[in-house]
């Protein structure tokens, strides 16, 4: 057996606590495989980098060459790392030489966590840990036995070797698609069927959520889970100081539409002094409609105050006043930038002896009053009185729309507690058989129709762009959806 020499190999590795170079320059992974730049409201922090049990140096000074099992049974070194950003990161782990030495890293048995015994030698760039993925805010612990192997020759001794532990990855978004979510919510849970009113629904109870006649995807019932965060002041901290509560109304197509959870106060339909000083039920010119949307803002009073989240005058039935809307407005370009400008349906109904079905159809005919348009293109409106109408469980709800106020219908429609509250709320439906009356939700809980220019709650609502994605959240009162703002 050949002589091992038990002089001294000089051999120190020193692990420099070198954080993980992520700035703010790298690129972000999406679920997609898409790349762009890291948005500006998320902060992507560091990886730093700890040790936690010996020293902060890997030393083999003084050691003598070991067998497999002696190195084994030596106690390994112990490295945090800790991602102190809010993006998670996928990332590997390397020890780099910083030495100018030629020691012949063969010579070096390496072993990390529970893996294989290797050498320094066969890594592969370096690397000794490849794709952990680290959650924001979260730590992994990193164990390394080092040792000299048993067939270290004296040739090597004297030389010296000394590394890194370095990091090299990228921020990474755990991304979905929300509508594409919500779609796959309701066709991977079971489904029965319910009928109502001769038409034969399709129906989610797990998830609470159904297809209507017009093949749209809503939730239904007392409390679905259809809370999302949004006109948030800061989306890169989404909670309910931040940001507004909404809730998801169902997919239509290819955009999400939602409404806002509390009013915004109550206002007329319109204001405006015609049709015998009641209004005009006639949304594309509505005073509402100026204050919600853009492209009002030379109005003398109310235009696209909401919009913009500004500061103005009002015309509340005939008398201007002051309107501030700082705080209950549209806060920011990040939230403008998400509602989606669409075609309104604006048909006529005279009735609420209707059912689901058949408002519907109503709201997409071409029946209004004399000269009022069938569509309208624009951003924020009202909610439609289908929208009521399928929120309620149709399984037990089998009431018209005029008869909504029973117990069946009420403790089963989500929208009842937000829309039919001690001040009733208005809607986009307006009637065919007269000028000024617009469909309300009352406090009972029935359709009903009152003059344009009364004064009921306003509830906006909007339609979201298909590429909507969410960060995290279950959609729960508790947990409401977040948005992924991404500049």
């Amino acid at each position: 057996m050949r002589k091992i020499n038990k002089k001294i190999v000089v051999l120190i590795i020193s692990i420099f606590m070198a954080v993980a170079a992520i700035m703010v320059t790298t690129y972000a992974l999406f679920t997609s495989e898409a790349v762009a730049d890291n948005p500006s409201n998320y902060t992507t922090g560091l990886l730093s980098i700890t040790a936690n049990s010996k020293s902060e140096n890997i030393s083999l000074t003084n050691e003598l060459p070991k067998t497999d099992e002696e190195g084994l049974a030596s106690e390994p070194y112990v490295f945090t790392i800790t991602n102190q950003g809010n993006l998670d990161y996928k990332f590997d782990i390397k020890l780099l030489s910083t030495s100018s030495s030629n020691f012949s890293a063969q010579y070096i048995k390496l072993k990390v966590d529970d893996e294989e015994i290797t050498t320094l030698s066969s890594l592969t760039n370096g690397i000794i840990k490849s794709d952990v993925v680290l959650s924001a805010g979260a730590s992994i612990d990193i164990s390394i036995r080092l040792w000299l192997s048993s067939d270290t020759p004296n040739s090597e001794i004297g030389k010296n070797f000394t590394s890194q532990i370095v990091t090299d990855g990228q921020a990474i978004y755990t991304v979905t698609n929300l509508i594409n979510h919500i779609n796959k919510l309701y066709t991977d849970a079971p489904k029965e069927e319910v009928i109502n009113n001769s038409i034969t629904y399709n129906y989610a109870p797990s998830v609470n959520l159904m297809e209507d006649a017009g093949g749209n995807i809503r939730y239904y019932g007392a409390n679905p889970n259809n809370y999302i965060y949004f006109n948030c002041s800061d989306y890169g901290n989404q909670t309910s100081a931040t940001c507004e509560i909404w809730r998801i109304i169902g997919v239509f197509g290819n955009t999400l539409k939602i409404m806002r959870e509390e009013s915004i106060g109550s206002y007329s339909w319109d204001n405006s002094q015609t049709e015998s000083n009641y209004g005009k039920n006639d949304w594309s010119d509505a005073s509402i409609m100026k204050l919600l949307n853009p492209n009002y803002e030379n109005e003398s009073t109310g235009g696209s105050l909401y919009y913009h989240g500004a500061n103005g005058n009002c015309t509340v039935t005939g008398s201007v006043m002051p309107c501030n809307f700082i705080d209950i407005g549209i806060k920011n370009e990040e939230t403008r930038n998400l509602i989606e400008t669409v075609t309104w349906n604006l048909g006529a109904h005279s009735s609420a002896g209707v059912y689901p079905n058949q408002i519907y159809q109503y709201e997409r005919g071409t029946t209004v009053y004399s000269g009022r348009p069938t569509t309208w293109e624009g951003k924020i409106a009202l909610p439609y009185a289908s929208d009521y109408a399928y929120a309620a469980d149709l399984n037990s709800c089998k009431s018209q729309l005029a008869s909504y106020n029973n117990s069946s219908c009420t403790s089963t429609n989500w929208m009842k507690p937000i829309l039919g509250t001690s001040s009733p709320a208005w809607l986009l439906n307006t009637s065919q058989a007269n000028s000024h009356y617009v469909w309300y939700v009352n406090s009972t809980g029935n359709l009903s129709y009152n003059s344009a220019y009364g004064l009921l709650g306003i509830f906006p609502t909007a339609y979201l762009s298909s590429s909507l994605a969410i960060s995290s959240g279950s959609g729960a009162s508790f947990d409401p959806y977040r948005l992924m703002i991404i500049n």
